[in-house]
């Protein structure tokens, strides 16, 4: 099964099932807005956490992340040109 489309908006997604899958498995006889339980991979659970964090978000300290860095960056770039920030 792969998820094809997500939209938070509307609290919905898409998936696509190869015939194999369809043949083996439930949900290909569900009715489109039938309930279902999905669980969410363990390994894409870490890529999220890993992402927010160097975002800057969830688990990230403050000046840590993306944005530290950019901050950095910016800081370096401006002493090299002999700006103050």
């Amino acid at each position: 099964m792969t998820v094809t489309s997500v939209s938070d908006t509307e609290a919905t997604f898409g998936v696509m099932l190869i015939a194999h899958t369809q043949s083996k498995i439930v949900l290909a006889a569900k009715p489109e807005g039938a309930r279902v339980n999905i669980e969410v991979d363990m390994v894409g659970k870490y890529v999220e956490k890993a992402v927010l964090a160097s975002l800057g978000g969830e688990g990230g300290a403050l000046g840590s992340g993306l944005v530290g860095i950019v901050e950095r960056v910016v800081e370096k770039v401006l002493a090299r040109k002999g700006v103050q920030s």
